[in-house]
C-alpha cells in the first residue's frame, strides 16, 4: 500500500503491532472454540459409553469408580476431557489478556491518528489506513 511511505515509522510499527496483537487474540478465541467443542465431545462420549455399557451396575461408589477405571476408553476420555478443561481455563485467560493489550493499543492509536498523524497526512492517505485496517477488522475511526 502506498500509505505506508507516507506515514511516519513510528505509526507504521504501530499498525504493525495492532494487526499482531488482534491476529493473536483471534488466534486464542479459536483455539477456546476447538477446545470448547472437545471438552463437550469427551464429556458427551464418556456419558454415552459409560450409560451404555456401565450405568446398568448398582451399587456403591467404589464399584461405580472400579468399572469406569477397568475401562481404557472412559479414562482416556476422562484425561483428555481435563487437559482439555484446564488449557480451556488457561485459554480464557490468555484471551483476557491479549484482548486488553488489543484495546489498549487500539484506543492509543485512534488517539494518536485523530491527534498527530491526521495533520501530518492528507484525507485519502488517511482513507486508505482504515480500509486496510478494516480490512484486519479492526476499527481505528473511534474508540467506541
Amino acid at each position: 500500500m502506498a500509505w505506508r511511505e507516507l506515514v511516519p515509522n513510528d505509526a507504521r510499527k504501530t499498525f504493525e503491532t495492532l494487526i499482531d496483537r488482534k491476529k493473536k487474540w483471534e488466534n486464542c478465541k479459536s483455539r477456546a472454540v476447538f477446545c470448547a467443542l472437545l471438552c463437550l465431545f469427551c464429556f458427551l462420549m464418556f456419558g454415552i459409553v459409560y450409560f451404555r455399557n456401565i450405568g446398568t451396575i448398582h451399587g456403591s461408589f467404589a464399584s461405580l469408580y472400579e468399572s469406569v477405571m477397568n475401562s481404557s476408553f472412559l479414562v482416556f476420555l476422562l484425561a483428555v476431557f481435563i487437559v482439555s478443561f484446564v488449557y480451556l481455563y488457561w485459554l480464557a485467560k490468555e484471551i483476557d489478556k491479549a484482548k486488553k493489550k488489543y484495546e489498549t493499543l487500539r484506543i492509543e492509536t485512534v488517539d494518536k491518528f485523530d491527534t498527530t498523524w491526521l495533520k501530518s497526512i492528507n484525507f485519502d492517505t488517511r482513507s486508505e489506513i482504515s480500509i486496510e485496517m478494516n480490512s484486519y477488522d479492526i476499527n481505528i475511526d473511534y474508540k467506541g
